[in-house]
């Protein structure tokens, strides 16, 4: 008898939310799973970030082990790598586990699953970054084109109307003209008109230039367009009709000054009738091979089975402007019912005992409308909360169908006597900004950063300070990255203790001047900072954590403070994770999730946390181990969570 299990991770997802939407009776999967599996919340590693998490989810590893504990890694001097790299990572994989016991796994689009260490595996795209325009398998990021001048210069609004994101990502092309100097024209019942665009490629900016055809072709007026690699109506790449997606093309794109095959698809998204106005969109141009890792030829299989791999599908075309809700929510759907036909394969085709995702839909979501349908935010507007739930709604319908392709293939396979567990993991949730801070104007404020030209810096660019704008003669603390920790500018000795004593008193002391409350819930030396995960070379030397209501580090999407200080409300308002207490919980909730089902685990079981606590994020992988019957990674740190299975028994305990 063979076990096998699915650990489908999806970023952000939100487990009370799951719940509101499977009581409307609209998520029978997930329904399913709330009668037979054990649906539980995790507490996440400190900072409560994608890459940190996601890296305790593949090694069972605290921070401070992992070393994973912001966006980018030191690896040594002038040595500073993406934290998507799997060279971040410090610690042994679940699959490195795996493979030692003489068993295969697949990582799917996985945060720092490559270079994976692995011979008898798999990776298909072992980076994984949730952000637009990353990844090495990419010709071009995803566009979107219109004959629109004033499409492309609109801003992006949030939804209180404020800017959110500059100019929009909709680049103009020229206006459609009757099509002259081309041969083999398509019948159309009025004259075709032409234009053209170009796909520019990521590297040295080469130019793939293509013609694009729009017909009649039913007499009421244009309809559809033909793309065209030449002003030849038969040298079709692709063609889609009025809001219809075109199929997928492999093409030939001139990249670095070679060739390279990659798939991409387009969608009409707007086309007037008079043929005075167009819009199309477009896919991210995608590598047909060089994403997978393990078996050459991977990628070409799977692309034949499934259809081509799309690495970025986000909500980011949406925001941007480039597209609509129900096109970005489209890509995002391709792109997890692909992972989970992938999943299907790679365990009951390829062998594989274990797979492991990273679809980040529901992170992209949070981000952007979670404030929108949660009434703690300051800025809910009720008017627009059924919405914006709809699109909550609709999201999680997807996950349902990936839930459900998931199940319909391991029903199978435990009817033909394979122990099948299928589960969900989620590295984090979110919750809706109510006050924002900034750390670096405190720390100035405060004396500990001196800057050459004042607060300017920070204001441009609050996310970072150049280190030229620093006086380092005077500065005795700053914040060297995104993040939670502080670096005291002292030698250790007297000097470093007594900047550390004054540091520590006034992180701990400092008052939101409008609640009273204090931002900072933790704040901790190095030697102290064991109580927050961390520790090792990648730990500052002050560590905190921001209070409940309390997050810092977003300012391009809040667009500052209002009345300015360092402590105020957004002026746009979001939802996010990161460095705070990761304990809030109610419609929204920042806690990672950990839901499974199979033999031998309990049936609508969830962990009672008052007397047992939460499940760690580190006590996913153990648990894993536990079922397939393997010692867990070499560094692994966390505890199985017995209490999911039945011969554990039922839990009496005496009342708290």
């Amino acid at each position: 008898m063979t076990k096998k299990i699915y650990a489908f991770g999806m970023d952000g997802f939100i487990t009370p939310m799951m719940k509101f939407f499977a009581a409307e009776g609209c998520l029978p999967n997930f329904s399913r799973f709330l009668r037979e599996g054990a649906v539980n919340q995790t507490y996440p590693s400190f900072p409560v970030w994608t890459p940190t998490n996601w890296a305790t989810l593949s090694t069972g590893a605290h921070t401070g082990t992992h070393s994973v504990s912001t966006w980018q890694t030191v690896l040594g001097p002038n040595q500073l790598v993406d934290s998507f790299d799997g060279r971040a990572n410090n610690a042994e994989r679940i699959w490195n586990a795996l493979e030692r016991a003489g068993r295969k796994s697949v990582a799917v689009h996985y945060p720092g699953a490559y270079p994976s260490g692995v011979e008898i595996g798999y990776v298909v795209d072992g980076f994984g970054h949730p952000g637009h325009h990353k990844t090495d398998f990419e010709v071009a990021a995803a566009q979107a084109y219109t004959t629109v001048a004033s499409e492309a210069s609109d801003v992006a609004m949030g939804h209180d109307g404020s800017a959110i994101s500059g100019p929009r990502s909709v680049e103009p092309i020229p206006p459609l003209a009757v099509a002259r100097g081309w041969s083999n024209l398509p019948q159309s019942a009025s004259p075709a008109l032409a234009t053209t665009f170009t796909i520019s490629a990521r590297l040295r900016g080469d130019a793939n230039v293509f013609h694009l055809l729009a017909v009649d072709s039913r007499g009421a007026g244009y309809d559809r367009v033909l793309i065209c690699r030449t002003q030849n109506g038969d040298d079709v790449v692709a063609a889609a009709n009025l809001g219809e997606w075109s199929e997928w093309a492999i093409e030939t794109f001139r990249i670095a000054g070679g060739e390279q095959q990659a798939s991409v698809r387009f969608k009409l998204l707007d086309l007037t009738a008079d043929g005075s106005g167009l819009k199309l969109y477009r896919t991210q141009v995608t590598y047909t091979d060089g994403f997978t890792y393990g078996d050459d030829a991977l990628a070409a299989e799977l692309i034949k089975r499934f259809g081509p791999y799309q690495e970025h599908a986000s909500m980011i075309p949406y925001t941007s402007g480039m597209t609509d809700f129900d096109t970005a929510l489209e890509e995002c759907a391709y792109q997890g019912l692909w992972f989970a036909d992938v999943a299907n394969y790679m365990l009951h085709e390829k062998d594989c005992a274990y797979f492991t995702c990273h679809w980040h839909l529901y992170d992209y979501l949070n981000h952007i409308h979670l404030a929108d349908v949660d009434p703690v935010c300051p800025g809910f507007n009720p008017d627009a909360q059924d919405k914006y739930l709809d699109y909550f709604r609709r999201a999680y319908q997807v996950g349902d169908r990936v839930l459900g392709r998931m199940y319909a293939a391991a029903d199978a396979a435990s009817r033909a006597g394979d122990d099948i567990y299928v589960g969900i993991l989620a590295d984090h949730g979110a919750y809706p900004d109510i006050r924002i801070a900034n750390i670096r104007l405190f720390l100035h404020a405060e004396g500990f950063l001196v800057l050459k030209n004042g607060t300017d810096a920070i204001a441009e660019d609050q996310d970072r300070i150049p280190p030229e704008e620093i006086d380092w003669e005077k500065t005795t603390a700053y914040l060297a990255r995104r993040g939670f920790d502080i670096t005291i500018n002292a030698e250790p000795g007297p000097e470093f203790d007594a900047i550390e004593r004054k540091l520590l008193t006034a992180l701990r002391t400092w008052v939101d001047p409008e609640t009273g409350c204090t931002p900072i819930a933790i704040a901790l030396p190095k030697r102290d900072a064991y109580l927050l995960g961390q520790w090792g070379d990648q730990c500052g030397d002050v560590i905190f954590a921001w209070d409940h209501n309390y997050v810092s580090g977003y300012y391009t999407q809040w667009l500052g403070i209002v009345g300015g200080g360092n402590v105020g409300a957004p002026k746009a308002y979001g939802a996010h994770h990161g460095g705070f207490i990761p304990t809030d919980n109610g419609f929204s909730s920042t806690y990672g999730s950990f839901l499974l089902a199979g033999p031998g685990l309990k049936q609508g079981y969830e962990r009672p946390t008052g007397r047992l606590g939460y499940i760690q994020a580190v006590d996913v992988v153990p648990t894993i181990c536990h079922i397939l019957g393997i010692d867990p990674p070499a560094q692994s740190q966390g505890a199985v969570a017995r209490d999911l299975f039945e011969a554990h028994g039922v839990l009496h305990c005496a009342p708290l």
